[in-house]
């Protein structure tokens, strides 16, 4: 499956399935405390929050999943190592997997193995190759976490541009 984003921004857009069906918006509001918040369109169900992060400056940023109904730290959930660009996290399912934050893409992998299960392009303007706009690669193997493994790329890609951004500034 091919979830694509309305915008290039990955923190406020509307994710669509190959048909242009809408699955998720992402909507992010306010600046130093700012809030991301993740609704999942459903024909039968509606529309449901389904997680929010809320992304804080001096204490640690947390993360709410309407599935289990509980808030946690961030940096408990998708721990950051040492000398490592990637974050793993057990999923509700029990298994655990790996968000690796390489220069351009996040990819998400069962942990302990090179099998990529989501994997984020960022959009091309077409000038090496065809144009496109922002998108997630998703493997039918994690649909069923699907919910959680979107709220996790959105926290693991911000790491991800605040890392690039610093590098960048460290020159």
């Amino acid at each position: 499956m091919r979830l694509t984003f309305s915008t290039n921004n990955y923190l406020n857009s509307v994710l669509c399935d190959e048909q242009g069906q809408q699955l998720y918006t992402i909507s992010t509001s306010g600046l130093l405390n700012s809030k991301t918040t993740v609704i999942r369109h459903d024909q039968r169900r509606g529309d449901n929050i389904i997680g929010v992060i809320t992304w804080r400056t001096y204490r640690d940023t947390t993360i709410w999943f309407e599935a289990t109904r509980s808030e946690v730290a961030a940096k408990s959930l998708l721990p950051s190592r040492l000398f490592s660009s990637s974050r793993a996290f057990t999923a509700p399912d029990g298994k655990t997997y790996e968000w690796n934050m390489w220069k351009t893409n996040c990819v998400l992998e069962v942990q302990g193995t090179n099998l990529q299960l989501v994997k984020y392009h960022r959009r091309n303007v077409g000038i090496m190759s065809p144009s496109h706009p922002p998108y997630l690669e998703i493997s039918p193997s994690v649909y069923h976490i699907l919910d959680f493994v979107l709220i996790t790329f959105i926290y693991v890609e911000r790491m991800s541009r605040r890392r690039e951004a610093g590098a960048r500034a460290a020159g």
